[in-house]
C-alpha cells in the first residue's frame, strides 16, 4: 500500500507541475496594460526665408540708395528716338571711389560703362518695371503707359527695360520701383 500512496502522490505532483508549465489557464497576476503610442511632438513651424535678390551676389559692393534716374538720347532719328536710362546713386561711405568714379562726387552711376557688374547693379537699385515685370524702370509718355506698336508715345524695348522707343514730342518718364523718376522732354 505504501507504494500505492507514493505512486498516487507522484501522479498528482506531475499533474500539478504540467498544469503550471505553459498552461493557458488564467493566472492571478493582472496582464500588462496596453501602452499608448503617442504621435510625435510637432517641430517648430518653419519660417520662410526671403528669397534674396539674384543680383545681390553679383554686385559687390552693393550700391547705396538711389538718388534718381538719368535719361539721354541714345539714337536720334528726329521723330523717333531711342532713350536710355541709368540709375544714379548717392556717394555714401566712399562708394563712388570704390567703383572707379571721383571720391568727391556727390552721386555716381552704379558702375562704370562696360563693367561686368553694371547690369546686375542697375537692376538691384531700380527693381522691376510695373508693366513688364522685367528689371528696369517703368516708362510712360505724357503720364500714359507704353503701348506696343504705337504710332505716337513710347514702346518698351524688346530686350532691355532700361531703353524705350520714343515717338513724338512729349514728356517721357523712367520710374524705378521705388524712388524718383527721371524725365525727358522733346
Amino acid at each position: 500500500m505504501k507504494h500505492r500512496f507514493i505512486a498516487i502522490g507522484m501522479v498528482l505532483m506531475t499533474g500539478a507541475y504540467v498544469s503550471s508549465c505553459g498552461s493557458s489557464s488564467s493566472s492571478t497576476s493582472s496582464p500588462n496594460p496596453p501602452t499608448a503610442t503617442l504621435p510625435p511632438a510637432p517641430g517648430p513651424t518653419p519660417v520662410p526665408t526671403p528669397t534674396p535678390d539674384p543680383f545681390l551676389a553679383t554686385c559687390v559692393p552693393s550700391p547705396p540708395p538711389l538718388h534718381g534716374m538719368k535719361i539721354k538720347v541714345h539714337v536720334d532719328q528726329g521723330y523717333r528716338k531711342l532713350l536710355d536710362s541709368r540709375p544714379i546713386v548717392q556717394n555714401l561711405d566712399g562708394y563712388c571711389a570704390k567703383v572707379g568714379f571721383s571720391a568727391s562726387a556727390p552721386y555716381c552711376d552704379t558702375r562704370q560703362e562696360g563693367d561686368a557688374q553694371r547690369e546686375a547693379c542697375d537692376a538691384l537699385v531700380v527693381g522691376k518695371a510695373k508693366d513688364t515685370g522685367r528689371y528696369g524702370p517703368t516708362w510712360t509718355f505724357n503720364d500714359k503707359p507704353c503701348v506696343a506698336g504705337a504710332s505716337e508715345g513710347c514702346v518698351n524695348h524688346p530686350d532691355n527695360q532700361f531703353l524705350v522707343v520714343a515717338k513724338g514730342p512729349g514728356v517721357y518718364l523712367a520710374c524705378p520701383a521705388d524712388g524718383p523718376c527721371g524725365s525727358f522732354e522733346f
